[in-house]
């Protein structure tokens, strides 16, 4: 088997997910597949089309981590000028002033700025509310492998399984690979100064909280 880490950061990739929100999770799925797995399967798209950087639809082509509603076209604020009489009949006589409030034009398309296409977000009507729902299924539908414990695939030939409490019930749910977890351990010589493991091994937890995962 390839190695594909060696444990050395390499600087020229660091911060490389500094706008995408992935700076700190937890990986919950890996798997392996015979051949290449193209991002836009692995992402559930149903076709290359997902996978072209000079395509609007390209999986990529999110929005920054300090966008917000107000980079949706038709949604922004506006000032609502009042003629400062005062604003009841009885009790406290307090002058009514000029307010900021958030406007939604539901005739706007309410696309992102600066040609972003993801999230694709139902449209919000005039009260803020989500007045439709997105169909999914123009993407790849729910569930895509990145998220899927329990894929199907005719290509995958490692997936392993951290439904468990701790490190040793970890197996590969493929049913083609067998597991063994290794943590970190200390070498020492024998009387015949031969290297043995001198540290007790012991299981990891697995964390089990759903709002811990990385999906």
């Amino acid at each position: 088997m390839a190695k594909i880490h060696n444990g050395i950061v390499n600087n020229k990739l660091k911060d490389s997910l500094k706008d995408s929100g992935l700076n700190d999770f937890d990986l919950a799925t890996t798997k392996m597949y015979k051949g290449v797995k193209p991002m836009f399967e692995h992402l559930g798209f149903k076709s290359s089309t997902f996978d072209k950087p000079n395509e609007q639809t390209y999986w990529k082509n999110h929005i920054p981590s300090d966008f917000n509603y107000f980079n949706l076209s038709g949604v922004k604020t506006r000032v609502v000028e009042v003629d400062g009489d005062v604003g009841v009949s009885k009790g406290a006589k307090t002058s009514r002033e000029s307010y900021r409030e958030i406007f939604i034009d539901e005739n706007e398309e309410q696309v992102w700025d600066d040609g972003y296409y993801y999230p694709v977000l139902p449209r919000l009507n005039k009260f803020g509310v989500f007045d439709e729902e997105v169909d999914v299924t123009l993407y790849g539908g729910e569930n895509p492998p990145i998220t899927n414990l329990d894929e199907q695939d005719e290509d995958l030939i490692l997936n392993l399984d951290f439904n468990d409490s701790d490190t040793d019930g970890i197996i590969d749910k493929s049913d083609k690979m067998k597991v063994k977890y290794n943590n970190d351990f200390e070498l020492k010589l024998d009387e015949n100064l031969r290297l043995f493991n001198s540290t007790d091994s012991e299981p990891d937890l697995i964390e089990d909280d759903d709002l811990e995962q990385a999906f």
